[in-house]
């Protein structure tokens, strides 16, 4: 059982992040990492794949309990 505090690995990267919230049901957490990830990139209106300027440093990231 994960609970808020405890450590977890980043789905992004390999360093340990802290768990900052649990769902209700337990099955989703999120975890927080100190690095500075990229962010998605996105489409803009007319179709064209566009990369996100700035890394996010401190990003949270929701993952599913079982994949822990």
């Amino acid at each position: 059982m994960v609970n808020v505090g405890d450590f977890a690995r980043c789905p992004q990267c390999t360093r340990m992040g802290r768990v900052v919230w649990v769902s209700l049901n337990r099955k989703t957490v999120g975890i927080q990492c100190p690095t500075s990830h990229q962010p998605d990139s996105y489409s803009d209106s007319y179709g064209f794949i566009r990369a996100r300027s700035k890394a996010n440093k401190n990003s949270v990231f929701l993952v599913d309990y079982e994949s822990l």
